[in-house]
């Protein structure tokens, strides 16, 4: 998902399969649920994704709906099987709307700024800064608002959704550089330096990553992606020790497929619950229509079929012994490509029956 701001943009509307009186929204890369018929498709409006700390007019206005001890919060919400990441700020709540400029942040504007959790000490560690080429962030978004910009009839691989605390290892082969880092640490360009007692670092060498890429590349930056376990709450996956599964390895950048997985990395790689081509279903919708001038305006949308949604139902498959309910699944096609706002298309479908057990670890 993306980095986290509060900004102006133009929703895009899509059919909420479970309610007739909702609609789904995009705004950014961002999933939102809203009351059908609210907001017109196109219409330009403010957004402020989950974690946005609230106060004065803004804060009242959702009061109801926060969290926190402050209750002052926004956090994700489930509406009719369908999460919302976020809240749409009423127009007359933002001085100066219209000369706002598009994907601006005005987090500061609108004295909103992000929530951070306290990361647990294992978790903690000594950061520094890191100048390494190709090293890259990796962020899942919603399926709904991305299905368009997927091909019918291409090849996708389907993985398990593990609820961990994402794992980044980049390393240059050609200098013998290592950095390790959690998701959102290495957005703000860090790095933990090594330790014996961060989960992060004990993870690479109980996996013996860095061992790994050197056995099968022998040139470049190779950079593995991956969810620790166990650190969530209620999440062990039958683990007591810290290990990665593994789901994105990058050489010099780009992503490798599936098939060219060395195997020694594949023993350590999440569930494949579908490996094959992607049929979408289609479905018309209404956009416009004035019967009285003769005018019916109408658009094919993109559905993902039911026996893909459902893969993201069920017991993980993880541990083996399926002892944690399902989190969900990511879609991706096999050839690693970006829809058509510059996202990389890494889809989750989230298990209706999962909920979140706390605070996210990232």
């Amino acid at each position: 998902m993306s980095n986290w701001k509060v900004f102006k943009t133009k929703i895009q509307l899509f059919t909420h399969g479970n309610a007739d009186n909702l609609e789904i929204g995009k705004v950014g890369s961002y999933q939102v649920v809203v009351q059908k018929g609210l907001y017109k498709d196109g219409q330009e409006v403010v957004f402020a994704p989950e974690k946005s700390v609230l106060s004065g007019r803004i804060k009242k206005e959702f009061e109801k709906y926060l969290v926190g001890t402050g209750k002052d919060r926004v956090k994700s919400v489930r509406l009719r099987g369908e999460i919302s990441t976020g809240i749409i700020i009423p127009k007359i709540l933002v001085d100066n709307f219209e000369t706002i400029p598009l994907d601006h942040d005005i987090s500061k504007e609108l004295c909103i700024f992000r929530y951070e959790p306290p990361i647990p000490t294992q978790l903690a560690g000594k950061v520094k800064s890191f100048d390494m080429p190709f090293v890259g962030n990796h962020d899942c978004e919603h399926a709904n608002i991305y299905v368009n910009d997927l091909v019918d009839g291409e090849r996708v691989v389907i993985t398990e959704k593990v609820h961990g605390s994402q794992f980044i290892l980049a390393h240059n082969i050609d200098t013998n550089e290592t950095i390790v880092s959690s998701k959102g640490l290495l957005k703000s360009g860090l790095t933990i330096e090594e330790s014996d007692e961060n989960t992060y670092w004990i993870a690479a060498k109980n996996d013996d990553i860095i061992n790994k890429i050197r056995s099968n590349w022998t040139d470049g930056v190779v950079q593995i992606f991956g969810e620790v376990i166990p650190v969530q709450g209620g999440y062990s996956y039958g683990q007591t020790k810290p290990t990665a599964s593994l789901f994105d390895i990058r050489v010099n950048g780009e992503s490798i497929p599936y098939d060219m997985v060395p195997e020694v990395f594949k023993t350590q790689w999440v569930p494949v619950v579908y490996d094959g081509v992607l049929n979408l279903d289609k479905k018309e919708v209404v956009i416009y229509s004035d019967p009285e001038r003769g005018i019916h305006k109408t658009r094919i949308d993109y559905i993902l079929p039911k026996n893909i949604v459902d893969l993201c139902k069920g017991n993980e498959l993880v541990s083996g012994q399926e002892v944690h309910i399902r989190e969900g699944v990511v879609l991706r096609p096999y050839v690693d490509r970006v829809a058509k706002d510059g996202t990389k298309l890494r889809l989750k479908i989230i298990n209706p029956a999962y909920r979140e057990t706390g605070e996210e670890i990232n």
